[in-house]
This record gives structure tokens, sequence and C-alpha cells, in this order.
């Protein structure tokens, strides 16, 4: 499994998770309130409403963002596991919309759950090209005997023994 599948893969467990705690939350935090108002244990109220607040309005987000990332999720796995590289292609495969495809891969490339691929915005490619290559550091000594190097308009002679050394 490459890292930008377990960095989606993570994500979309931690969004379930949240999503999971927001709504166990909501469920709790109504019986807080009436045993909170019931007793004027005040601390006990005031926990029941934040978690009736938070479960109420957060929990729906959470769960929208759930399901946008197991959605983003299809995508990443149709291109690294099916190898699929257009919109059309990922759009028809998955019963999505190229629109939505497109946001997701562009988001995923962003959030890096997708390496090694270049896109125009509608294909994708992968991406070949290397990292450029660092020039040879000459330490200003003969390989051969350990003598002083001169360079030249060619490369580097040995000042002792008559070496010759191309540039590259």
């Amino acid at each position: 499994m490459s890292k930008g599948n377990k960095s989606i893969k993570s994500a979309v467990n931690k969004a379930l998770i949240f999503g999971i705690v927001s709504a166990i939350l909501f469920v709790v935090g109504i019986p807080l309130i009436v045993m909170g108002a019931s007793n004027q244990v005040w601390a006990v109220l005031v926990f029941g409403i934040v978690f009736v607040v938070f479960g109420f309005y957060g929990s729906p987000m959470i769960w929208i963002n759930y399901a946008n990332l197991r959605s983003m999720k299809r995508v990443v796995d149709a291109v690294n596991e099916e190898h699929l590289l257009s919109n059309e292609e990922i759009a028809t495969q998955l019963q999505m919309n190229e629109r939505v495809v497109k946001s997701h891969i562009t988001k995923a490339i962003n959030k890096k759950y997708l390496t090694g691929y270049l896109y125009d915005g509608t294909t994708l490619s992968l991406n070949e090209k290397t990292a450029p290559k660092k020039k040879a550091v000459i330490a200003n000594k003969c390989a051969n005997c350990g003598g002083s190097l001169t360079e030249t308009e060619t490369g580097w002679i040995c000042d002792y023994c008559g070496s010759k050394f191309n540039k590259e």
C-alpha cells in the first residue's frame, strides 16, 4: 500500500471516529440536560448543553466530510488500483459526475493522496521526470596519486602524475 493510500485511509478512519463520537455526544447530552436541570447540578447541565449543541450542529458537518473523503478515496483507488487515468474513465467506472471527479483528483493531489502523477485537468499521466542530478564535487585531488589538480577547458589534470579527468 502506498503512502498516499495510507494517508487517505487514515483520514477516512479519523472522520468516521469523529462522526461516531459526535453522534454519541448528542445522544448523551440530552439525559445530561435533564439530570443537570432536575438535580440543579449546573456543571452537568452545561456539559449536556454543550454536547447537544456540538452533536446537533457538528455531527452533520463531520458526516458530510466523511462522505466526501470516502468518495475521494474511491477515486484514488480507481487511479492506483484500476489504473484509470482520465476524468471520463473514472466517472464512468464509479458512476460519478466528471466535475466531482476533477475536484477529488485536484484535492487528492494537493493533499498528497495521489503522488507521481501530472494532472492537466482532464487526464492524469505518470510523472517520469527525475530529480536533477548534482554535479560531482571534485576534491581537487588526483584519484590515482593524490596530487593536486589544475582545471583546464576540458577537465582537470594532475600536476604530479599527469592524469587527465574529463568534465561530465
